[in-house]
């Protein structure tokens, strides 16, 4: 699989213009902030695109936040220091957090008004109701949604045929693929079953993804308790066994579990539809890769969380709100998800950047990506725990998921454990 999309190296800040210096003066300059520094892949070509159709502004980058924590937790403290960039991406779990806090701090800008401007229709033509949902909180629309990703598996098609399973006929329920897992690790040769890395991921999506796809929610209508302290919770951390001790999880890192999968020595792995364009390309010539969908056992309630980010507005400055709102607008629109698409394996915000004029031929051409566009109707909220601990939040559960994965934990221990440990964090009324 060839793409024509190149490696940026990283650096701290880039700038991209194209007048000369005697015209610089006359651009309307946007420093703008996003996580992953990986994520510049697409991140610049899409800019230089933008700035190629609207030569009156520059896209300048700040370096990088290491991951949406990291980039969350340095935008808030940005705000009270006065220096915030003037587009920020948040992650969908974090947005809930930060738009309330930085609405309290006034420096946040509704896109209620631009989008109106837009005229009647816009919205529907462009974005799914579920989609353009994940820039809203508690009923504004403070985000355009960039990135969108699910969990699927991705699957190693040469060790499911040693193995004696068929890969035209993937798993469809977490019995069937953890009993496919069990016959790879049994083939030895240092081949593992699968790896579900919720041990040790950056955040609490798989834990999540555990959760809803059995038809339950993260918290209650009040936000004050969390609602899997029940049977959802429990068989989650039982699945959460079964994989160790049934599939062949091995228990390392989850960069060292993406190389493990790359070598060919691994089954089953599962994360985000943005790996796709990373395996595709790992995968070439070594052996045969596929991709399915998320297993949900509650098929009418259960879904699976929306990983990714939004694109918000934070500058003051009218004529900077102005040039901003052209920015979020194109990123999120079929060009620049087209652009995005290609660079990463996400999944399409924009309907229309999936149609013929985009990723048409794309999606026909190469059937892995399009997993992503099976389990739209799927997509949920990834949820984003009320107050200013919510990345906290996540990494004390994914400390505890570690004991429980390792068996230091029982599953009714590690459901109590979580429970507590969330509960202790979260803001007292």
């Amino acid at each position: 699989m060839k793409f024509t999309l190149k490696l940026l190296a990283a650096v701290s800040v880039i700038t991209m213009g194209f007048a000369g210096p005697g015209a610089a003066q006359d651009k309307t300059k946007l420093e703008v902030f996003h996580a992953w520094a990986g994520h510049q892949r697409f991140h610049k070509p899409i800019a230089e695109e933008f700035m190629a159709q609207n030569p009156d502004i520059e896209i300048e980058f700040r370096a990088p936040g290491a991951d949406y924590g990291a980039a969350h937790l340095s935008v808030l403290r940005a705000s009270l220091a006065d220096d915030l960039p003037d587009v920020y991406y948040s992650g969908y779990h974090l947005l809930p957090p930060a738009a309330r806090i930085l609405s309290e701090r006034e420096v946040i800008v509704p896109l209620t008004d631009f989008i109106a401007a837009e005229g009647d229709g816009w919205i529907e033509e462009n974005y799914a109701p579920n989609i353009i949902a994940l820039g809203a909180v508690d009923g504004v629309q403070y985000a355009m949604p960039f990135n969108a990703s699910t969990p699927i598996v991705h699957y190693n098609a040469d060790l499911i045929r040693q193995a004696g399973g068929d890969p035209e006929n993937l798993p469809t329920n977490w019995d069937e693929l953890i009993e496919l897992a069990a016959k790879i690790n049994a083939l030895g040769d240092e081949t593992y079953g699968m790896s579900y890395d919720a041990h040790n991921f950056w955040d609490d999506w798989l834990f999540q993804a555990l959760i809803k796809q059995a038809g339950g929610r993260m918290m209650s209508e009040d936000e004050t308790a969390v609602a899997w302290n029940n049977e959802i919770g429990l068989d989650a951390m039982k699945l959460a066994v079964r994989f160790v001790e049934e599939g062949g999880m091995p228990l390392i890192t989850k960069e060292e579990s993406v190389t493990l999968f790359c070598a060919g020595k691994k089954g089953i792995h599962f994360t985000s539809t943005a790996s796709v364009r990373r395996f595709g390309e790992c995968s070439e010539g070594n052996f045969e890769y596929v991709t399915g969908t998320y297993p949900v056992t509650d098929t009418e309630n259960g879904g699976v969380p929306t990983g990714g980010n939004a694109a918000m507005i934070l500058t003051s400055d009218k004529k900077k709100q102005e040039a901003a709102w052209r920015f979020v607008k194109f990123v999120s629109g079929p060009k620049g998800q087209e652009i995005a698409v290609l660079g990463s394996g996400y999944m399409p915000t924009n309907k229309l950047a999936a149609g013929p004029d985009y990723l048409g031929d794309h999606y026909e051409n190469f059937p892995n990506w399009t997993t992503s566009l099976k389990q739209i109707e799927r997509a949920q909220t990834w949820y984003g725990y009320p107050g200013t601990n919510s990345v906290k939040i996540g990494r004390v559960q994914m400390e505890i998921f570690a004991e429980l994965m390792n068996g230091d934990l029982t599953p009714e221990a590690a459901l109590e454990a979580m429970v507590a440990e969330t509960e202790a964090l979260l803001p007292r009324n």
